[in-house]
């Protein structure tokens, strides 16, 4: 019996397979069947045009102006016949001068069969030669190209061109052409020495990373001899600054292999040292200091100069190493070039340079850091000035809060002037697929619809939900003025004008939107004047009541944080949760954490939102902070969010804080800096405390949640920027943990960093696993930095 049933199942799986290839097949036979009958109709179109430079223009119609036109290189002959050599030449030319190296065009293989048909040459434009290199022609590339007349015409641009370079790094040609290139340099097909001098050349262009990296592996595999790069030191010499540190690496080992075949001259020497000992990466910088220790010191000064002032301690301290064992035996003109130096250094490097020539280095000032009072809206947009903003928001979809503020305030402005007007210039501006500001400015241009497409986070709801009620009162009865239109660039009202509009309506009997009230309330400044206080308990509406009780005072809402389970598609870990009582039902969030963390790496309108609640910081960031923590990896985190956080005021919380530290090691190096930037920012805010952007930090990095490594750049620039002791707190906070973790990349650099902070900042504390770390023998990385940093908190 189970073995029937288990024939009878095979017999159905080979039936259901069969019935699937058969659909397969089937399919496969009618796509080609309809390629080819779109091809006859292209080719019909084409061979009646009458002019060739008309059949141009047919080929590359846009799609507004009907299909395209599919053309096979199997139609070639039939077009010779029809239209004859010189029409065709013409038609080929023509192709040739279209084409464009941003895509791959269907078109070309049909024109490069048309060009070896006529006799047109190889092409001769960079947009040809680029469709040229994207075609896939067959798995056995090197056999094709080889038997190619257009090959070596084709060659230079590959390596000269930066649109070619872009098509040959990029799709089918960057898994094609290295590997045949290689091939046909080994047959001799293509000559060896030509590659190498191309692909240095390339690499010496600069350009993205994907570009160069292909150029820079073909050049690996090619493995080219101190002979061949013999003549090339220049080259490679100059690719030592380069920004990929791949490339740098490369010429670098370069260098070192033709120095160990016939030694350099010192002028190069002293080139390569002021280049190397300039760069980020620790392990080029200790290559080359372990390669100067045998030879003269004086021919590169300038470059040991660089070294002292390496912005990582560590590495100029470990230049030091290298100088001060042998100053005694340097030139009378070296000693007096690293004396001149003294007193531009700093830190450790300063003192030990200026206590062996007898010099106290002057203390280095610390920058002050003073919190700026935030300036004041730009003035009013006319209907000019509104239609140009709203001109770029539509082009660039951008998200600016204070322009997305003006641009309401200006459609009420217009809405309640000239409406003719209005609908002249701004019905050409409404969108067909932003509803929002469809309904915005449709609502002012002519007899609108509103509609409103729902969103999956509730302060985004907020927003979308604001701007359709008034849309819908532009359409009725427009307000006088909007009661949320900030006064200052951080989002805060003016209070009094809040009371001035509420006491008006009143007056007229008319009652604000219930959606713009509730923003302006959000919007109002922590601190009030008595005399709106006492001016808000006469009002008798149901608006102007709210407003007094809003002024009565209102409870912080309680922020706190939760560890999440695992998503099937991304880890968020930790997530800043949201107490909704007390809040407006709008800016609520009820959701579980589960449901909370379900979110994507990005969500449009994102920047609108620390403006949303400028005097509650911490509501803010608790919505803000899912997005954070779901883009530290991937997706796009815009400055502006956390340049609105930092503005925004009330005190510190857990949602700030593990907003700050996810972003602080955020995958893109923008976005950090953005955070070190909000740092400072934070930092010269008196009732600011960092301590638990600390604890946030060593919490994920334990957990390996973030990249610890990520974070340092950011918190040097903070560092230099005056806002040393927001950096104590942070590193201070997070190292008794992560010191019980033990050794991880980027550790020893954090220590180093909280012993920078502590000695500008006089910090001292008792930080759990540091004596111990120190009291270890050996001259590990974190060993040293641990000493450091015990030697700054006994005060030595």
């Amino acid at each position: 019996m189970w073995l029937a049933e288990r024939q009878l199942r095979q017999r159905e799986q080979h039936r259901s397979s069969e019935l699937w290839h058969l659909r397969r097949q089937a399919q496969e036979e009618a796509r080609r069947r309809n390629e080819l009958r779109h091809a006859a109709r292209s080719m019909a179109t084409v061979a009646c045009t009458p002019r060739a430079t008309d059949a141009v223009r047919l080929l590359h119609r846009p799609w507004s102006q009907g299909p395209s036109l599919n053309v096979l290189p199997e139609m070639v002959p039939g077009l010779l016949r029809v239209r004859g050599t010189d029409w065709c030449a013409t038609l080929a030319r023509g192709m040739v001068r279209r084409a464009r190296a941003r895509i791959r065009s269907s078109s070309w293989p049909f024109t490069e069969a048309l060009m070896r048909a006529v006799g047109t040459g190889p092409p001769d434009t960079p947009g040809a030669v680029a469709q040229y290199v994207a075609m896939w022609r067959g798995p056995q590339l090197a056999a094709v190209l080889a038997a190619d007349p257009w090959l070596d015409h084709v060659l230079p641009y590959l390596f000269d061109d930066d649109r070619v370079a872009a098509v040959f790094s990029s799709d089918v040609a960057a898994r094609d052409w290295p590997p045949a290139l290689v091939e046909l340099a080994a047959s001799g097909r293509v000559d060896r020495p030509a590659l190498i001098g191309g692909c240095l050349r390339r690499l010496r262009a600069g350009g993205r990373t994907g570009v160069l990296q292909p150029y820079l592996a073909l050049l690996k595999q090619l493995g080219p001899g101190t002979g061949e790069l013999a003549g090339h030191r220049q080259e490679l010499t100059g690719l030592l600054t380069a920004p990929l540190s791949t490339v740098a690496g490369f010429a670098y080992t370069s260098l070192q292999q033709l120095h160990r075949e016939s030694p350099l001259d010192a002028a190069t020497l002293a080139e390569i040292t002021l280049s190397l000992l300039s760069r980020p990466e620790k392990k080029l910088v200790r290559a080359h200091l372990a390669w100067l220790r045998p030879l003269p010191l004086d021919d590169v000064v300038d470059g040991l100069v660089v070294g002292l002032h390496h912005p990582v301690p560590e590495l100029a301290e470990q230049t030091l190493d290298l100088v001060e064992p042998r100053l005694a035996g340097l030139s009378a003109a070296t000693r007096e070039r690293l004396k001149a130096e003294v007193p531009a250094l700093d830190g450790a490097v300063a003192q030990r340079l200026g206590a062996w020539f007898g010099m106290t280095p002057a203390a280095a000032p610390v920058p002050v850091l003073v919190a700026d009072l935030p300036a004041g809206m730009p003035p009013p947009l006319d209907l000019g000035a509104l239609a140009g903003e709203l001109a770029t928001t539509l082009r660039r979809d951008d998200d600016d809060p204070v322009r997305y503020e003006l641009i309401l305030d200006g459609l009420v402005r217009a809405a309640n002037g000239d409406r003719a007007a209005a609908a002249r210039v701004l019905r050409p501006l409404v969108p067909q697929w932003v509803p929002q500001w469809r309904n915005l400015i449709g609502a002012v241009a002519g007899p609108w619809a509103p509609s409103r497409t729902p969103s999956d986070h509730p302060l985004a709801e907020f927003i979308e939900d604001r701007a359709l009620e008034l849309a819908v009162q532009l359409m009725r009865d427009p307000p006088p003025a909007l009661l949320a239109t900030p006064a200052t660039v951080v989002g805060h009202v003016d209070p009094a004008r809040v009371l001035g509009l509420l006491q008006q309506a009143e007056r007229d009997g008319r009652q604000p939107g219930d959606l713009d009230l509730t923003q302006a309330l959000l919007r109002l400044p922590r601190e009030v004047d008595v005399a709106v206080h006492t001016a808000a308990a006469r009002l008798t509406s149901p608006a102007g009541r709210r407003f007094a009780a809003w002024l009565a005072g209102v409870a912080e809402p309680r922020t706190w944080v939760v560890a999440v389970p695992q998503q099937s598609y991304r880890f968020i870990g930790r997530l800043a949760m949201l107490d909704p009582a007390g809040l407006p039902a709008g800016l609520a969030d009820p959701r579980t954490a589960a449901e909370r963390a379900r979110v994507g790496w990005s969500m449009p309108g994102l920047e609108l939102w620390p403006m949303v609640t400028p005097s509650h910081r911490e509501v803010a960031a608790a919505h803000v902070q899912a997005y954070v923590a779901a883009g530290v990896d991937n997706g796009t985190l815009g400055a502006g969010v956390l340049e609105g956080l930092a503005a925004a005021d009330g005190p510190p919380g857990p949602a700030m804080a593990l907003t700050m530290a996810y972003a602080l090691a955020n995958h893109r190096e923008t976005a950090r800096l953005a955070a070190g930037d909000a740092l400072i920012t934070l930092a010269a805010r008196p009732d600011w405390d960092s301590t638990g952007i600390g604890t946030e930090l060593a919490e994920l990095a334990v957990a390996d949640r973030i990249v610890l490594q990520r974070t340092l750049r950011p918190l040097t620039d903070a560092l230099k920027a005056g806002a040393h002791d927001a950096v104590w707190q942070v590193t201070s906070a997070a190292l008794p943990a992560l010191l019980a973790a033990g050794p991880r990349p980027g550790l020893a650099d954090l220590v180093a960093l909280a012993a920078d902070a502590a000695r500008t900042g006089r910090h001292t504390a008792d930080l759990p696993g540091l004596a111990p770390l120190a009291a270890k023998p050996g001259r590990t990385r974190l060993a040293e930095a641990a000493r450091r940093l015990a030697a700054v908190m006994n005060g030595s």
